[in-house]
């Protein structure tokens, strides 16, 4: 996932602006998906790493096929 590679200072800089739910609504146009990430961008004080597998298990449980 793209999000590996981004550092935790950057992760969360654009987590607290809410700019992951904004791009997963206006862009990837889900709006359910957007949602979560939004629930998940107001949990204060959850580490870079938890956030950042947060917001993956979300996308992977709506974009991945079953193995």
């Amino acid at each position: 996932m793209l999000a590996d590679g981004v550092d935790d200072e950057t992760w969360l800089y654009h987590l607290q602006r809410g700019e992951y739910s904004h791009w997963l609504r206006e862009v990837i146009k889900d709006a359910g998906l957007a949602a979560e990430a939004g629930g998940i961008e107001k949990m204060p004080d959850v580490p870079a790493g938890e956030t950042r597998a947060l917001i993956r298990v979300a996308i992977e449980k709506r974009y991945t096929a079953p193995a």
